[in-house]
């Protein structure tokens, strides 16, 4: 393993490895009174996301934080260590026909800390929500080298209710989180998929037309030809001929699949789609989640618009960018060369460029009330400086 990373080409950061919660503590301890910042690390799925470090210090690999701690499967809830892998966590659900239906490109190496502090989500959260919908407990280490606890192990205990909503989608910068509850899902039955291709014209009548259906699709993915092929799905021999290409996902009971693909074809039929073909199961889905972390993708930006604006805002993308959206939760992502979408996050970008863009897009109205919140709880900034906010 590496004995030092570089995050967007800042000086090398020697690796720390802490094994357990006290080490854990004592490397933030030292952290601090060093006055370093401390970067933590799961998978390094995500490592691009954020802007560059301005303090030297050290990287804080969690992966060795990693293991299921409680697991009562009749309450239907899990507890594990914060490095964690996905595809670890969904292996131990499996045994009681249980999962969290929580996308995350690379699940292999993808932790679940790393994952909460970006608040990642792919095509299933329209139909299964965001981890914000999953998380009910959470411990984390905070800059005095102590663990606290927020939430519970219980589906309905609210107690710390907002201290753990604040570490997901924060960066890591509020501390490092070490352990994680989860509330999870019965393992669906059966899955299916419809997809079909249509033109630009007609992206507005299809998506309403989706959008009034009577049926409950877990996903509603729309994809340019670009990132059709860049996507590598091989259902079939080559896919829709047409501009966009729609791929729906159902995952219920298997008569309750079976209706609702048959339900949508149905409501379809007066649509101006073509090539309309029924795959099997929903591991397209699979496939579009790993398109979001695309590794030879130069810029890959993340847009969130109103659903009913979807095909407005697809349309208007740079030419040979590939597009790729959740397209009834309004998520549009755009991996291209060059160009960038106004007020899109970018989840990737070339370092050098880093500092002249706007990364996180058009400032939020809280984004004041943050950077309290961060100096509040991380004054001397030692949790992921400059990641965020660039300076606090």
């Amino acid at each position: 393993m590496a004995d030092s990373i570089r995050i967007d080409e800042f000086d090398p950061l020697p690796v720390e490895r802490p094994g357990t919660v006290a080490e854990l503590g004592a490397l933030v301890t030292r952290t601090r009174a060093r006055k370093h910042g401390l970067y933590p690390v799961g998978g390094r799925t995500a490592i691009d996301f954020g802007r560059p470090p301005i303090k030297p210090g050290a990287a804080c690999d969690t992966t060795a934080l990693s293991g299921v701690i409680d697991y009562p499967a009749r309450d239907m809830t899990i507890t594990a260590r914060a490095g964690t892998t996905f595809a670890a966590l969904r292996a131990e659900l499996a045994k009681e026909g249980q999962w969290l239906p929580i996308d995350v490109p690379s699940p292999e190496r993808a932790t679940l800390g790393g994952a909460v502090a970006v608040n990642a989500s792919g095509p299933r959260r329209f139909g299964h929500g965001t981890l914000r919908d999953y998380v009910i407990g959470i411990s984390f280490v905070t800059d005095d080298g102590v663990e606290v606890k927020a939430g519970g192990r219980v589906v309905k205990n609210v107690a710390g209710y907002d201290l753990m909503k604040l570490q997901i989608g924060a960066l890591g910068t509020l501390g490092v989180v070490t352990q994680l509850t989860l509330k999870v899902k019965p393992k669906p039955e059966a899955s299916a998929a419809v997809m079909f291709g249509c033109d630009t014209d007609s992206l507005a009548g299809v998506l309403d037309t989706i959008a009034a259906s009577k049926t409950r699709p877990v996903a509603v993915e729309l994809l340019n030809q670009t990132a059709w092929r860049t996507a590598g799905i091989s259902a079939t021999s080559s896919g829709p001929d047409a501009a966009w290409v729609f791929v729906v996902g159902f995952e219920e009971k298997g008569a309750t699949v079976r209706w609702q693909a048959a339900a949508l074809l149905n409501e379809l039929k007066s649509a101006p789609i073509r090539h309309v073909t029924e795959l099997p199961d929903t591991s397209a889905l699979d496939a579009l989640t790993a398109l979001q972390g695309r590794q030879r993708s130069r810029f890959i930006a993340k847009l969130a618009v109103l659903p009913s604006k979807v095909a407005e805002a697809v349309a208007r993308q740079p030419a040979g960018a590939a597009v790729h959206a959740h397209a009834l939760s309004g998520v549009i992502w755009v991996h291209s060369d060059e160009a960038q979408p106004d007020g899109a996050v970018l989840h990737r970008c070339p370092p050098e460029q880093k500092k002249g863009l706007p990364i996180w897009g058009a400032v939020p109205p809280g984004w004041e009330l943050m950077r309290h919140i961060k100096k509040t709880l991380d004054p001397d900034n030692v949790f992921n400086p400059g990641r965020l906010f660039g300076d606090v």
